[in-house]
């Protein structure tokens, strides 16, 4: 099958496609799920399931007869956002409502948007929830600007404050607290359109599935005031009416490859972001099973090692992957592969999902935005869950959006080798636990491209994917990459100082030289900016000693971050190691792991440690970089030559770092060989 097949009946479908050689996959899509979003769930088929591909069309739809095996529950798996203080969005409504079991309680519509007291806080009246029952909203308060709910349940009995008709006391004996308050969205839209056309119901078949929906969430105090301001008026019936907090705008794709998933929230109130484009439940592991994942670039977090299989069944508390747990603290987690296992370890189905390095999903801004909580697993196993931003702060207008994408994956599988494409964009991830001497990844479709790496990556690939595939090794389990598959462009003549080119040496920084002594300069880490038109993995680094000192230098690359122009502070893109400085001549760092270079700006960073005694003598630019250098609050540091940043008082390996001020000391010579 080549093809996707789509059935509809108004808001449910399911979208069928093969695979392997026998089996086909089963998805459901809701345009009408909870709260009236789009979800991945249907009563026909609860589960996403593999059939037989001899199944007929009446087998699958529009229920999952029995010839269907249930392999993933994705009931939960689409995306709301998070305030920092509650999920809302997707299929969720503020979690601070407070429903009290109050039986005859004889409150009516009328009384809707009235205020009561605890003695201590104020509670209002969203809903009279049937004769026995209410529901009120928790207080709000402000922080630094931003409303924020108070999780907490009354204290004692509700007496009346103003606004009622029934101004009976309410007891608290019968109290639920955390309850989601709904509806929490307006003005839902939606388009499904099959290789763009509309998607009738019946029988549909095709190439991509494209499901487009927006909705608005108001804010929360902004729900409060608009219910006390209006008196005996269910919000529900003038949610348009509320200030709004932010609008989300989603787009599944689904084609024979699987899902991609885009979300963007746009800010229309000033709030804390949360936001994770896409989440998965565990995979249905058959009877006596279990479920085993892998994380590249992590390590250790929940006592369970995600370089390797992890056990995520034993998993009893949630875990957070942070800067801490990774390999590179700069690469945030950025893609699982999960299996399902028979009882006797026999591997049955599995799922890939990841971000993909597009608009804030680029590894750059994910380090930024995601330093406390980069990924979660809750200990339920319900959400396993990227996270694009986490405590980010949206002024009105500001938006960030994120791709990810969901891949089922058919056994046998010694590796995870898949390319996911958004159409205007083709990705290759390999992910492989154990060693191998050499293997190759089938990639038809990308023959002759280029590949940059564009994700954590610590595996060495060809510089352009063959006719028979890419070759590569892993060395040291895990191995892990993913790049970005260029179209192979030639220019009419090469580019100076191309970095093209793999075992080609190059300079970042061309021109005339000098000899600079680096008198003044031990333990102060110098800090040069460098420019470098595309990504470049480098698995060699060089400077030249001309006259000889005590000591080494120890060199490495920060990130540059364009909110300040100055070197990030978190940690360095890389720490090259040591190089002796006591005889002249070229002196190369060897990398037993290649480090990526990013496009852009970054800063190269130089310190001489160990011995003070005398000063090293290096082959330096005569040039410098031209561009700008924020002096401080003072126009004293103008005077004289300055070419960087420095770091005072740098020993032992690169690490945070507090900008100290500006340095005289031009850049050394550096040159990079190409891996």
């Amino acid at each position: 099958m080549t093809d996707l097949i789509v059935y509809r009946s108004n808001a449910l479908m399911s979208i069928r496609f093969r695979f392997d050689g026998t089996r086909d996959l089963v998805m459901p899509a809701n345009l009408a799920y909870a709260q009236g979003m789009v979800g991945m769930w249907h009563s026909g088929l609860p589960q996403v399931s593999l059939v037989p591909s001899t199944a007929t069309d009446a087998q699958v739809w529009p229920v999952m007869s029995a010839v269907g095996t249930r392999i993933h529950d994705t009931s939960d798996d689409n995306c709301p956002i998070n305030t920092g203080w509650s999920y809302v969005g997707g299929n969720h409504g503020y979690n601070v409502g407070t429903q009290t079991a109050v039986t005859g309680h004889g409150k009516t519509t009328a009384d809707v948007g009235s205020r009561w007291t605890d003695g201590i806080r104020v509670f209002t009246l969203l809903a009279i929830v049937n004769t026995n029952s209410l529901l009120f909203g928790n207080p709000y308060t402000i922080v630094d600007g931003i409303a924020e709910a108070v999780r907490v349940k009354p204290a004692a009995a509700l007496t009346h404050v103003a606004g009622a008709t029934n101004r009976t006391t309410v007891p608290i004996t019968g109290l639920t607290p955390d309850v989601q308050i709904r509806p929490a969205t307006h003005s839902h839209t939606v388009v499904v359109e099959l290789d763009g056309r509309p998607v009738p119901d019946g029988r549909n078949v095709g190439r991509e599935l494209r499901i487009r929906e927006s909705y608005v969430i108001p804010s929360y105090r902004g729900m409060i005031d608009t219910a006390q301001a209006n008196i005996g008026t269910p919000i529900a019936t003038i949610m348009s009416r509320i200030p709004s907090l932010c609008r989300v705008d989603n787009v599944y794709r689904w084609s024979t490859d699987g899902l991609l998933v885009t979300q963007t929230v746009t800010a229309l109130d000033r709030f804390n972001l949360n936001a994770g484009v896409t989440q998965c439940a565990a995979l249905t592991a058959p009877a006596g099973g279990s479920r085993r994942q892998f994380m590249p670039n992590v390590g250790t977090a929940g006592a369970l090692n995600w370089s390797t299989w992890a056990n995520i069944d034993t998993l009893t508390a949630l875990t957070d992957f942070t800067p801490a747990t990774l390999r590179d603290p700069l690469m945030p987690a950025t893609s699982m592969t999960q299996w399902a296992l028979s009882s006797a370890g026999v591997q049955q189905w599995g799922i890939a999902v990841g971000l993909l390095p597009l608009d804030d999903g680029q590894p750059s801004i994910r380090a930024r935005y995601t330093t406390t909580k980069g990924w979660f697993i809750s200990s339920s196993l319900k959400k396993n869950y990227p996270q694009l931003v986490w405590g980010r702060t949206l002024s009105p207008g500001q938006a960030v959006t994120g791709t990810a994408y969901r891949r089922y994956l058919a056994p046998p599988s010694a590796a995870t080798e898949i390319v996911v494409s958004t159409g205007s964009d083709d990705f290759v991830i390999i992910e492989r636990v154990g060693t191998v001497a050499q293997a190759r990844m089938a990639a038809p479709q990308l023959a002759y491209r280029m590949l940059v790496p564009a994700g954590p990556t610590n595996i060495a690939v060809p510089q352009r994917v063959a006719s028979d595939g890419i070759a590569y090794g892993v060395p040291v389990s895990p191995g892990y990459g993913m790049w970005r598959a260029e179209p192979d462009q030639a220019s009419p003549q090469p580019l100076p100082g191309a970095t093209h080119g793999v075992g080609s040496y190059f300079l970042p920084l061309a021109g005339p030289t000098q000899t600079t002594t680096y008198t003044g300069a031990f333990q102060r880490l110098l800090l040069f900016p460098v420019y470098l038109a595309e990504t470049t993995p480098v698995d060699r680094v060089c400077v030249e000693v001309t006259a000889a000192g005590t000591g080494v230098i120890r060199h490495g690359v920060y990130a540059h971050d364009p909110t300040t122009g100055r070197p990030a502070t978190r940690g360095p893109i890389a720490d090259f190691g040591v190089l002796a400085v006591t005889a002249v001549g070229v002196r190369e760092s060897l990398l037993g792991t290649p480090k990526v270079l990013p496009a852009g700006w970054h800063w190269y960073g130089l310190v001489w440690q160990v011995t003070g005694t005398t000063a090293p003598t290096l082959r330096t630019s005569g040039v410098g970089s031209a561009t700008t250098l924020n002096l401080g609050t003072s126009p004293a540091a103008m005077s004289g030559n300055r070419f960087g940043y420095e770091v005072p008082g740098t020993v032992g390996v690169l690490g945070p770092i507090t900008v100290g001020g500006v340095h005289q000391f031009p850049p050394p010579r550096v040159a990079y060989r190409r891996a």
